[in-house]
């Protein structure tokens, strides 16, 4: 009898692994079809480049001085406009470097800036510019005296295929 209550248990314990063994099995299969499902939204993403640095002279000057580099303390508000035309237009200046511009009094600042695809086809961003214009904004001058140089690498620029996308 005690051979047998031993081979009953030994039975018992058997069954538990086979049970785990058969739900390996549909883990394996669904975790194979997610790696292949993932595999085929690769082939419609566009594949990555080697990091190019945007084609900027080394050491451009844009950032404000330390004093007048940090979050505006007021009511700011920031238009973003289509077409470097309409830019020229509402900051009244022709400069054809020109990507935004911003005015200030007492209590407020307004911020203009061109869309972010034109900046970045003339290799800027929304970002460096928005904290140029801030400084304007805290007071710094027209004749940008104490402008800072921008150094690469930098985090302030990111290569198109590492940047966020919004879906569509």
């Amino acid at each position: 009898m005690h051979a047998s209550l031993h081979q009953a248990r030994s039975q018992t314990l058997k069954r538990p692994a086979l049970l785990v063994s058969a739900m390996k099995k549909p883990v394996v299969i669904f975790v194979t079809l997610l790696a292949v499902c993932a595999g085929f939204k690769a082939l419609g993403q566009p594949a990555p480049s080697a990091f190019v640095k945007p084609n900027m002279p080394t050491g451009h000057k844009i950032f404000p001085p330390a004093e007048y580099d940090h979050y505006y303390q007021g009511d700011l508000t920031i238009k973003i406009v289509d077409s470097l035309e309409e830019l020229h237009g509402v900051c009244q200046l022709s400069q054809p470097q020109l990507l935004a511009c911003s005015t200030r009094n007492e209590w407020s600042c307004i911020i203009v800036l061109v869309k972010d695809e034109i900046m970045r086809q003339r290799n800027w961003t929304t970002g460096l510019l928005l904290r140029h214009e801030i400084g304007h904004c805290n007071g710094w001058g027209a004749d940008h005296a104490g402008e800072r140089s921008i150094s690469w690498p930098t985090i302030h620029w990111a290569h198109p295929n590492a940047r966020v996308k919004l879906a569509r």
